[in-house]
């Protein structure tokens, strides 16, 4: 009798617009790289903007689940990050030089022509004889109204820092791992808010990430956002720079209540460090 190996078996569950990635095999720990998807399921999953959240390595430093490409070194993984992040940066300070030297009214007009670029946004004019509809309750203040890309905190105040971008040993797991974000102590419930306007392109449930929410934002930047209570946006709502998306939560992978905050620019993370304290 031939032996059968089962690579993975998976399910994918739609419901209100919330993707949910469970792993019949191993539901903690779905799924364990991209070759334990079919061509059909990777698909899907990058579709609904899923991807694996968590990069682990042996104690050769080898990358043996979610890894950018087989074989790759922590060390590797993390100077590709680095080098992504200071060239990412160097734009976004260029970015930051043109809007001071910039009129007032130019950010608006920024934020206009992204919004013709997304059909998703495309909403009927409102009568001006009508009253304005609030942006949104409530708001994170020290956040520009109609800012593009994301500057400053998701969370209210000087929330401590857990767990900074870089290569560190799971808390859960114990091996070593490459962590594309900041963690934020924050209490289950806190006020999740979008640092930039932009359109919601993932919502979702997986065992790693927990409750989990991607927004797209504009010149090629996008926030992620881990272990959430709840999240208060739908996929392909249009929201605010400033606005309340979600509320914090102990839901996935953790050790206890905090925020896993991301950055991708251009598809690729970096480390959120100087975009969080930037000033406008």
């Amino acid at each position: 009798m031939k032996n059968i190996r089962l690579i993975g078996v998976f399910i994918l569950i739609v419901s209100s617009g919330t993707l949910q990635a469970a792993s019949l095999l191993q539901p903690t720990s779905f799924p364990k790289t991209a070759e334990d998807l079919s061509f059909i399921q990777d698909v899907q999953l990058q579709q609904d903007g899923y991807e694996p959240w968590e990069t682990l390595y042996d104690t050769d430093g080898r990358c043996i689940s979610g890894c950018l490409y087989p074989g790759i070194t922590i060390d590797e993984d993390i100077r590709i990050a680095q080098e992504h992040t200071a060239q990412a940066w160097a734009r976004a300070q260029q970015y930051l030089n043109q809007q001071q030297s910039q009129n007032a009214e130019q950010p608006v007009q920024q934020i206009s022509e992204f919004v013709q670029s997304a059909h998703e946004w495309t909403q009927p004019q409102q009568p001006l004889s009508q009253p304005v509809k609030p942006r949104c309750s409530p708001v994170n203040s020290s956040i520009p109204e109609n800012q593009i890309v994301p500057f400053g905190m998701p969370l209210l105040g000087n929330p401590r820092i857990t767990s900074r971008f870089g290569s560190r040993i799971h808390p859960v797991t114990g091996q070593p791992s490459t962590h594309k974000g900041v963690d934020f102590s924050a209490s289950i419930g806190t006020s999740v808010f979008s640092p930039a306007s932009g359109i919601v392109s993932s919502v979702w449930t997986d065992s790693s990430c927990g409750n989990g929410l991607k927004i797209k934002h504009g010149n090629k930047y996008e926030t992620v956002y881990c272990h959430l209570s709840k999240v208060t946006v739908r996929k392909g709502e249009r929201v605010e720079a400033g606005c309340k998306v979600a509320e914090t939560g102990n839901s996935g992978r953790t050790t206890g209540p905090h925020l896993h905050y991301g950055i991708k620019e251009d598809g690729e993370y970096v480390d959120p460090q100087n975009w969080v304290n930037a000033k406008r």
